[in-house]
């Protein structure tokens, strides 16, 4: 990557906005829960089955005098990977030593913004660094690398949710039935349905809230907030659902998420630390950082989650019928009729 230099980030006045997304909903919600490796694979559980369906022995008081064959209940380890996510930033002297010049009108009593070009490029490349880590912690695709030349890459949640999925095969729209039917699912997975969180794209989550509206159901508006996330509630026969809009979902995928078992697990250099910044050597007249970092997502078992998939996209309003009973009319006192009101 090329340093940067006067004339290839020219200096501007006035406040600064950032045109860009910098929204990173999931990371900011489990980033209490982070742990640490100092592996490049780590557990994400041991899972095994114990239990059952339910069964009524028929142990005879002649049988009882006699133990039973002993019998082993196995356990499986599951695991994940941490990645690299790394980045360069360079500025040069020149570019350093000239921010007092703007770029077209200069306008009274402004100046340059920002003040310092590395630390603005710094913190640029940082956000570029946490919506990567927000994409792959939901869409990363396995990958354990089996020599130097190829990269570990962390699973993310759509490819671990393989027990509870709901196919609507793009001829559905999200609804609240949709939604309790996948915590059934869950359910049905022996795994609890309470805290659940539902990550959404803004269509589906226009689409929810338009079935919830026609067919008088309840989504309490920013009922909660987790780590500065703030949450709506939804009201369904097997209990309360947050909701959350998500980032980085491909277009008709909704997840349903328990955040209490999901972690990101940072995976530190010693000395260092995780996700640190260091000079790297000059070249010439410039100076050159890097950031680097390594981490992974710990998502637990995965049949505690679920997803909903080919979920139709768009949205179009829904006209609501409206009731409206109008009795002691000036005309007729005792009479009463019922008038119906479309509203789009």
């Amino acid at each position: 990557m090329p340093d940067t230099m006067s004339f290839g980030a020219l200096d501007y006045s006035g406040k600064l906005f950032n045109k860009g997304n910098t929204r990173c909903p999931l990371s900011s919600m489990i980033g209490g829960n982070a742990k640490v490796s100092d592996t490049v694979e780590f557990p994400t559980g041991q899972e095994y089955e114990g239990g059952g369906t339910g069964s009524q022995p028929a142990i005879t008081e002649n049988g009882s005098l006699t133990a039973p064959e002993a019998t082993s209940v196995t356990r499986t380890q599951k695991t994940n990977v941490t990645q690299i996510f790394h980045e360069t930033v360079g500025v040069s002297y020149a570019k350093e030593s000239n921010m007092g010049t703007l770029s077209g009108l200069n306008v009274a009593n402004q100046q340059a913004n920002p003040i310092n070009e590395l630390d603005f490029q710094v913190a640029a490349k940082m956000q570029k660094i946490n919506r990567d880590i927000e994409y792959t912690l939901i869409n990363g695709v396995y990958q354990k690398a089996t020599s130097d030349d190829q990269a570990n890459k962390t699973r993310g949640l759509i490819e671990a949710i393989t027990t509870n999925v709901l196919d609507l095969k793009k001829k559905k729209s999200l609804t609240v039935f949709e939604v309790t039917r996948l915590m059934g699912m869950i359910y049905d997975s022996h795994a609890p349905v309470s805290n659940l969180v539902l990550m959404v794209d803004i269509d589906s989550l226009y689409q929810l809230n338009a079935d919830a509206a026609t067919n008088g159901l309840t989504i309490v508006p920013e009922s909660r907030e987790v780590c500065g996330i703030s949450l709506s509630t939804l009201v369904t026969p097997l209990g309360d659902v947050n909701i959350c809009l998500g980032e980085c979902l491909p277009a008709g995928t909704a997840l349903l998420l328990n955040l209490g078992v999901i972690a990101p697990v940072f995976q530190p250099v010693p000395d260092k630390g995780n996700f640190f910044l260091e000079k790297l050597y000059k070249a010439g007249g410039s100076k050159r950082y890097q950031l680097f970092g390594q981490i992974g997502l710990d998502h637990g078992p995965e049949w505690y989650h679920g997803k909903i998939v080919n979920i139709t996209t768009g949205f179009t309003a829904p006209n609501y019928a409206e009731k409206i009973v109008i009795s002691n009319s000036s005309t007729s006192p005792v009479f009463t009729f019922e008038q119906t009101t479309t509203k789009g």
